[in-house]
């Protein structure tokens, strides 16, 4: 019998990982997880440390084009080791999921695609209009969109999104959330009838490069490092540790949080379409505020 596939996509930072925990909390299921993470640092499958869940990390690349092979790998060893129920694929921002729907139908047969789930950021979608090839792929494709961050916008603004992403795919189910609040068991047990189309390898925009330091940072020097983020940059994440404790830090279009997490160092990965040409002086920055 085919273990059924979930994947869950969407553009940097729009709450893929917020859900996969939710998911992972709450659910009865025995549950495998694929994780696809741009940089080396695993930020995501860190948090999951310690979970009733099997995970397998993809690091460094795009599932859908250079780990395309190790993600086939990835899955039978999943299935063999962990006999899962089910099987959730979490992709980084540049993935394009008709790939993998592609991969899955035709490369796969212990597996079947149940659905393609899209998480759109509604603040974003409304400061940052141009979703370019690969957000309007995601949003095409998907046979459930959770458009989340809510809260964020006003209710005028609010429609104006929903109505955006409901000209792009007018027959996917529309879910609305704060922080991914939804009944995750309206994910499952889809069937989608695949329609999978040959990948083409896309060029991946975005850029990306790690920071990783042993010791601790100056705490509100790393806030006003934050605030005053290069806009080449457009999303990082990972862990910090300052002088008033240690933290997993999360950073999406000038919009960032800072929670408690336990952790021996400070690891950071930065994204964007101009990540390396701001590398330098964003090193420097943090060096500068070493303790």
């Amino acid at each position: 019998m085919k273990v059924p596939v979930t994947v869950i996509t969407g553009y940097l930072g729009a709450g893929k990982t917020t859900l996969l925990l939710r998911i992972a909390r709450e659910t009865d299921m025995r549950i495998a997880i694929v994780m696809n993470e741009f940089g080396q640092i695993a930020v995501d499958s860190k948090i999951f440390e310690g979970k009733n869940i099997r995970i397998a990390e993809l690091a460094g690349g795009c599932v859908c084009c250079s780990l395309s092979g190790e993600f086939g790998l990835a899955v039978e060893e999943l299935i063999e080791k962990a006999k899962p129920e089910w099987i959730v694929v979490e992709t980084t921002g540049a993935a394009e999921p008709g790939a993998l729907a592609y991969d899955i139908k035709e490369n796969m047969p212990l597996v079947k695609l149940d659905s393609i789930v899209t998480i759109v950021d509604a603040d974003s979608v409304a400061r940052f209009p141009s979703l370019g090839h690969t957000g309007r792929e995601q949003i095409e494709l998907a046979d459930i969109l959770v458009l989340n961050k809510i809260d964020l916008v006003d209710k005028e603004t609010l429609e104006s999104v929903r109505e955006k992403i409901k000209k792009i795919n007018p027959r996917a189910i529309m879910l609305e959330s704060e922080r991914c609040g939804i009944d995750f068991g309206l994910l499952f047990g889809v069937e989608r009838d695949s329609r999978a189309k040959k990948h083409r390898i896309h060029k991946i925009e975005l850029e990306y490069f790690d920071f990783v330091f042993d010791g601790a940072l100056k705490h509100d020097a790393f806030v006003s490092f934050l605030e005053s983020m290069p806009k080449g940059i457009y999303r990082s994440k990972g862990f910090v540790r300052t002088e008033k404790g240690s933290f997993l830090m999360n950073f999406v279009a000038g919009r960032y949080s800072l929670e408690d997490f336990d952790c021996g160092k400070t690891e950071l990965v930065f994204i964007g379409k101009d990540a390396l040409g701001n590398k330098t002086k964003t090193i420097e920055a943090l060096d500068s505020i070493r303790i």
